[in-house]
């Protein structure tokens, strides 16, 4: 008989608000790498997930390639770059999810669960042992959906779906996820 492969928790990030500074009410999209912008603290938050041994995995909307904006070769060096920069502090994410199409056409996109059951899918995740950290509606409905625990960063962002955790800043997203992730491994034992 085959055993199974373990599974492993994940903590799902949303990109824009949430990684990075989001992009100007103007400018609506980010689509150089020198517009990046890391929130203080996300880096080290990363870094320290990973070191819990969460899976990190990003799930993002970027339909900014679908509207022609963008192209997805500009997207993949944003994302390169992020991983690089990420790769020096230990906190690069394990896998990147992109949905690049219009709203109205990608059934990937969020607020379907889909990105994160590929992910869970494709990466040994154990959805009921995760979390997805985002700022928009879209992002809490896809965690709902997909089973895994909600926890919202506040912004500018009207909120009509609810989140299990609500956080500020990157010091208090820590605070939680460092009591999610130590119970985690405690109840794992």
């Amino acid at each position: 008989m085959e055993s199974e492969q373990p599974k492993w928790p994940a903590i799902f990030f949303d990109r824009d608000g949430v990684i990075n500074e989001p992009p100007s009410i103007e400018q609506r999209y980010l689509t150089r790498w020198e517009d990046f912008r890391f929130v203080p603290g996300m880096p080290r938050v990363l870094a320290k997930v990973k070191a819990r041994g969460y899976r990190t995995i990003l799930i993002t909307n970027q339909q900014g390639v679908g509207k022609g904006i963008m192209t997805m070769a500009e997207l993949t060096t944003i994302h390169e770059m992020m991983q690089a920069t990420l790769a020096k502090q230990g906190a690069a994410f394990d896998a990147i999810y992109v949905a690049t199409g219009l709203a109205d056409e990608d059934a990937r996109r969020k607020p379907s669960p889909a990105m994160l059951l590929e992910a869970a899918e494709e990466h040994a995740i154990d959805l009921a042992r995760s979390w997805f950290v985002g700022d928009h509606d879209n992002d809490m409905r896809a965690g709902q959906l997909a089973g895994v625990g909600t926890i919202r960063v506040e912004g500018l962002k009207r909120i009509k779906v609810t989140s299990d955790y609500q956080v500020y800043d990157a010091g208090e997203l820590w605070q939680v996820l460092e009591a999610l992730t130590l119970k985690s491994c405690l109840s794992s034992d």
